[in-house]
């Protein structure tokens, strides 16, 4: 609902406690390729290397400096944490592309690049900034941001998603959400080519070549609320507007409940759901 304009508009910027290594970096291990070993180990993992998570990232620590400086060498067995796939913030929905940037580049050459894609589609500079250093993105989620929109190369306004993600997002859960959505607009885009992005409020709609609103959504699970409700009101505005009754498509990650698809269905709205692997079985 934040990005439907009913959260606090004010942007505060948001301090990360994630170890040493977030943002630039300590340079002197940068230099002597401890950073370097720290990303491939947690990539390993299936691990954002910059996770906010600072009893993870002293485990971290502690592996890459035994495999850095003594030697040790890693694999997924000698990891001192219990569980940990489960138990931490994985990286994803992050391609080959995300992957290798990850794994071969510094957190400052991740900022420039980034930073570059951010302003190739149209996004302001200080926008661009927000995202990079306002503390609600770590450098992995910049990156998976950056490079999913980045795919969506022929759709138009694609800045206009950035500045919401930019000015609305002050927590990592707020950080996700656009990651997790731009995700969700590349893998549709592969299938229903899209023409532009429109924001409703500050949230991101997306219009097919062929004229479908899709509304690609990042949730776990869905169920009807009054919040719903009045999304969904806003949406068949939208469509109501944009020419002959344009069809309406809800496209989301998780799941959706029995209650939600048959209020959607009878407004004529086509749902799918578990369009993304997700925590929910």
């Amino acid at each position: 609902m934040k990005f439907l304009g009913r959260a606090r508009e004010t942007v505060e910027n948001v301090g990360k406690g994630g170890g040493e290594d977030i943002g630039d970096g300590n340079k002197i291990k940068d230099a002597i390729g401890y950073s370097d070993k720290k990303r491939k180990i947690a990539l390993q993992m299936g691990i954002d290397p910059y996770t906010t998570n600072t009893v993870l990232q002293k485990q971290l620590d502690d592996v890459a400096w035994a495999s850095w400086a003594g030697g040790f060498t890693f694999s997924v067995a000698t990891l001192p944490i219990s569980g940990a796939a489960g138990a931490v913030l994985t990286v994803a929905n992050v391609n080959s592309t995300v992957e290798d940037l990850l794994r071969e580049k510094s957190p400052s050459e991740l900022e420039q690049i980034n930073r570059a894609t951010f302003r190739a589609m149209g996004a302001s500079a200080s926008d661009a900034e927000r995202i990079l250093n306002g503390g609600a993105f770590t450098p992995t989620q910049v990156t998976t941001f950056a490079v999913h929109l980045k795919a969506l190369k022929s759709v138009a306004n694609r800045g206009a998603f950035v500045k919401a993600a930019a000015q609305k997002s002050t927590t990592e859960a707020d950080a996700l959400f656009c990651v997790y959505t731009a995700a969700l607009m590349d893998q549709i885009n592969q299938k229903t080519p899209m023409a532009r992005i429109v924001m409703l409020r500050a949230f991101p709609i997306c219009v097919a070549k062929e004229g479908t609103i899709i509304v690609a959504l990042q949730w776990d699970y869905a169920a009807w609320t009054s919040g719903a409700a009045a999304f969904t009101d806003e949406v068949q505005k939208f469509a109501g507007k944009s020419g002959q009754g344009a069809h309406v498509t809800v496209d989301l990650s998780g799941d959706v409940s029995p209650r939600l698809r048959e209020e959607l269905e009878k407004r004529g709205i086509t749902v799918q759901d578990r369009l993304v692997l997700g925590p929910l079985k």
